[in-house]
């Protein structure tokens, strides 16, 4: 769903129909965003986004409340809980969120409401309870009798995951606690050091594993695994600020609170205050705001709570949130530098990404050296030249990135910058296609940049699957000058003579290891065309589309052969694959720009030379009940593979799609169906499970 035109405009420019569609939107997408950041662990945009779209949100809902949304995020306590194998534990009270504000004039508002609220002068002195606000994940542990009996995640705030395992590795997390108390709910924030995360972040990336997009995300992600031994080696900590379910009172205040749950063995934070005017609580603001860069930790923003617990219980709370506490946010992390020139990274699937190179400054703590551009179209947008004074912002992500443009400050000799239109790395075209704003290099197998990935894939399952050759073995042999292109793994036996160092002396290799590596690769030599055709990794050719190019050309030769007159500019074979069903117009696009290539074509040839490539056999398949249907798979299967599945489908006459849509026949769903199985129910497609599948396949 594209963001309304309108969002631009100011909440008090909008009519109720401009305002109606906007709040529509802010369901869907804030709720997406929720799911990702609570459920996945995969933030999908900065806080100070995600912050900005739900006040937009709150202003639309206040200035029509007719019009709430029925889905409305503004009703909701986090995200849905996520399907794991962690158990469902309901909390003893909500765990509720906060209400956000953005500046000291919010903060000023929200001291005059609650004077408000209970009845006070507007400028009556309550005392506050400031805290500063842990970026994290927030639980709440269950103690009956002294003993935890579990812990829980805030979950959609009534119930929450199961994680009493997990944070019993956690050092100092109190088991047991010395109290007359027989039931307590003591909740807190689950956190990471920056030094923990940035240690953990390169063992994953030594391990070839994807890096945790900032400490919260890594800290909730440690939290919620199944194998508890990873949960205690990621070395996590926490803080406890607020009890929920209590039989008895720990506390008159939540000052005292703080010292109730220190003396119980608790960790508690030590940065806060209790304040009672608006500039006290602005010198406290302004304190943690300049000094957040030497907490260890993550922290967005200062909590104000109401001290008193008694008027806490009077002002009660709203939908979502506490009226007696409020978090003041901090703005995005900001700093002016100069940009000194613009370089270009191509990725490993040919992506060239303009990156800008700046003049070193700090923000935030951390020195930053270089933001992400993304693409041209950002570039034009935002009107960015070398030489440009420029705004960076760091809003947790792994990237900072620019966001403004100081133009007075512009020199006056700059000039618009564009992307090359050849690959920095091979020198080939680069281009975009229709469907994205992002340039490609054409080179592919010629292409330094995108060889190793290559190489990954052909090696791969659905490729030549050779045994011994996973992605860890084909990075070593490759970044040790051991294979450079497809070709050299099949050599790779014969040159060994010629390795400056054996392969057998390599660490982690060994004679036994070797040897079972070089029998899987000669095993590997014979392959059906299909998934010779696939392994060559060529953009938007999947093995579906592989299949379709082998029926079409039966044999390998004839396949290389037509491949050269396709990207030599000849029409008739482009006309004959678009007339084919199945192979679209983008498919014949990234083979003419793979075969244009001499060095793909030499790779190619080659590797026909050396292989036995076997010729496609059609399938002859007598009349049954999936002739000429169309069937899906989702999910994961108990007595055979997917490969299996695929196979037999067509053997029975099926064409196997690889998405579900009106023209689906049957979707066949395993263990772990995710969003087919939720669109075919949508669209009114026959679902089957495997029983029924498999019944089906044997013409019961």
């Amino acid at each position: 769903m594209r963001p309304p035109k309108t969002i631009l405009l100011s909440a008090k420019e909008l009519d109720s129909r401009e305002a109606e569609r906007e709040l529509e939107y802010f369901a869907y997408i804030i709720n997406k965003y929720n799911e990702a950041y609570y459920e996945k662990d995969a933030p999908l945009v900065s806080d100070a986004e995600y912050d900005k779209l739900f006040q937009r949100n709150l202003e639309l809902e206040e200035r029509f409340p007719l019009l709430k949304h029925p889905d409305s995020p503004s009703e909701k306590i986090g995200s849905d809980i996520v399907k794991t194998c962690f158990k469902k534990v309901k909390h003893k009270l909500p765990m509720m969120s906060l209400s956000n504000c953005f500046s000291l004039e919010d903060v000023e508002e929200f001291l005059k409401r609650t004077n408000r609220f209970l009845g006070l002068p507007l400028n009556n002195k309550i005392e506050f309870f400031c805290e500063s606000k842990i970026d994290g994940l927030s639980f709440n542990a269950f103690y009956k009798k002294g003993k935890l009996l579990h812990a829980i995640t805030r979950g959609n705030g009534y119930e929450g995951e199961d994680i009493t395992e997990n944070i019993k590795t956690i050092k100092n997390f109190p088991q047991h606690i010395k109290t007359d108390i027989d039931e307590l709910e003591v909740r807190g924030e689950i956190f990471i050091t920056r030094a923990e995360f940035d240690k953990l972040n390169e063992e994953r990336k030594k391990q070839d594993m994807p890096q945790f997009a900032n400490p919260r995300n890594a800290a909730s992600g440690s939290i919620r695994q199944l194998n508890v031994k990873i949960t205690k080696s990621r070395n996590l900590q926490y803080l406890a600020y607020a009890i929920g379910f209590t039989t008895q009172s720990l506390a008159g205040t939540q000052e005292n609170l703080f010292k109730s749950l220190e003396s119980l063995g608790f960790n508690v934070s030590d940065i806060n205050k209790k304040t009672s005017s608006i500039q006290e609580i602005e010198e406290f603001y302004n304190q943690i705001y300049n000094d957040r860069s030497h907490i260890p930790y993550d922290i967005d923003g200062v909590v104000y709570k109401v001290n008193d617990f008694a008027l806490q219980e009077r002002l009660g709370s709203i939908s979502r949130a506490p009226r007696f506490a409020i978090a003041h946010k901090f703005p995005a992390e900001q700093a002016k530098t100069i940009l000194k020139a613009i370089t270009i990274q191509v990725g490993r699937t040919g992506a060239l990404t303009p990156v800008a190179e700046l003049e070193p400054i700090n923000v935030g703590g951390v020195m930053v050296k270089r933001a992400t551009l993304h693409n041209q179209d950002e570039i034009d947008r935002k009107d960015i030249r070398v030489g440009d004074t420029v705004l960076i912002e760091r809003a947790g992500d792994v990237i900072p990135n620019i966001i403004a443009v100081d133009k007075e400050l512009r020199p006056k000799n700059s000039s618009k910058f564009t992307l090359p239109n050849k690959c920095p790395v091979c020198n080939s075209i680069a281009e975009k296609s229709e469907k994205e704003a992002i340039l490609r290099c054409t080179g592919e197998l010629k292409c330094e940049a995108q060889r190793l990935e290559k190489l990954r894939h052909f090696a791969s399952k659905g490729a030549f699957d050779i045994e011994g050759l996973g992605q860890k073995q084909v990075e070593f042999l490759y970044e040790n000058k051991y294979i450079k292109t497809p070709v050299d793994i099949f050599y790779l036996e014969k040159n060994e003579k010629n390795f400056e160092i054996s392969l057998r002396k390599q660490s982690g290799w060994g004679s036994k290891s070797v040897d079972n590596l070089y029998m899987a690769i000669e095993s590997s030599k014979h392959i059906e065309l299909n998934r010779f055709i696939f392994s060559l990794g060529i953009r938007y050719i999947g093995d579906v589309t592989a299949k379709l190019l082998a029926k079409q050309y039966g044999d390998f030769t004839t396949f290389y052969q037509q491949m050269i007159k396709l990207a030599g500019g000849d029409e008739s074979i482009e006309y004959e694959l678009l007339l084919a069903d199945g192979i679209g117009s983008t498919a014949v696009a990234a083979l003419k720009s793979f075969f244009a290539q001499e060095y793909n074509n030499n790779i190619t040839k080659k590797l026909g030379e050396i292989l036995d490539i076997e010729s496609y056999k059609p399938v002859s398949a007598s009349a049954s009940l999936l002739t000429d249907k169309k069937v899906v798979f989702t999910g994961g299967l108990e007595n055979m593979t997917r490969s299996e599945a695929k196979t037999k489908a067509e053997s029975l006459g099926a064409k196997v799609l690889s998405a579900v849509s009106v023209n689906a026949d049957y979707v066949i769903a395993g263990s772990d169906a995710g969003s087919k199985m939720k669109k075919a129910k949508e669209l009114g497609v026959k679902l089957l499970n495997e029983k029924e599948w498999e019944e089906m396949i044997d013409g019961k």
